[in-house]
């Protein structure tokens, strides 16, 4: 008795979670319900370079922005410091995608002027 109990309780709330996911709204651009895009920082400019410092820790990492979309993501040339120049075509740098919206701090490289 004590098992058909059991099963029967789990079976409600399989059902009850089944109908309530499908209440839920579907998500736009086909993005993962559990992920908001928020907006790229106004402060972000092509062509400049940014250390950008992660919430996983470790040290900054600095890329010079190519391409800026409005969501959060950035298309970035990977610099020097971040990679082994052994393993790169001379004077090619790979690219790559990043949300900067995650970023936990977005530092502007200047150069150093006396």
């Amino acid at each position: 008795m004590r098992i058909v109990r059991s099963a029967l309780l789990c079976c409600v709330v399989v059902a009850v979670l089944g109908v309530g996911f499908r209440l839920l709204p579907a998500p736009a651009y086909g993005a993962s319900p559990s992920f908001q895009s928020a907006e790229t920082p106004s402060f972000v400019q092509v062509g400049k370079r940014y250390a950008f410092t992660w919430s996983g820790g470790g040290p900054a990492q600095t890329y010079t922005i190519k391409r800026v979309r409005t969501d959060g993501w950035v298309l970035v040339d990977v610099v020097e410091e971040n990679v082994n120049p052994a393993f790169l075509v001379t004077g090619e740098f790979p690219t790559r995608w990043l949300n900067v919206a995650l970023a936990i701090s977005i530092q502007e490289m200047r150069p150093f002027v006396q």
